[in-house]
């Protein structure tokens, strides 16, 4: 089937077909199959108007300059969880992933000489 994206794009996919149901105080009040593409953002014909990608969310805005708002909120809370992952790890889990790195650099530098060895091993019979 051919969807397009908001910015004017051709995509060509499968239909995602998928039953759902909206209950409204515990009753069912309407139920039905829905295409799962259109949650994507995608549509079922071309748009008369274009609307720009946003690289921060990987979604579409109406301006550039609510592109440009999305993209801070978005490098704002990666900053604030990066800030928090580090004050938990602290120093001592940085220097424990350093160390991870450097030890797995070392398995990959004796692995690669393992092989080898077999493989010249396994030649020479």
């Amino acid at each position: 089937m051919t969807y397009w994206t908001p910015d004017g794009r051709m995509v060509r996919a499968m239909p995602d077909m998928h039953e759902y149901s909206r209950t409204q105080n515990g009753k069912v009040v309407e139920n039905g199959i829905r295409d799962a593409n259109l949650d994507k953002g995608w549509l079922l014909q071309k748009p008369d108007v274009l609307k720009p990608y946003c690289e921060g969310c990987d979604r579409w805005h109406d301006t550039q300059k609510e592109i440009n708002s999305c993209i801070k909120k978005k490098e704002l809370l990666t900053a604030k969880h990066a800030k928090k992952a580090q004050k938990e790890l602290g120093v001592e889990g940085a220097n424990r992933i350093e160390t991870l790195e450097s030890d797995m650099a070392d398995l990959k530098k004796m692995m690669k000489q393992l092989i080898t060895t077999v493989a010249k091993e396994h030649r020479n019979g």
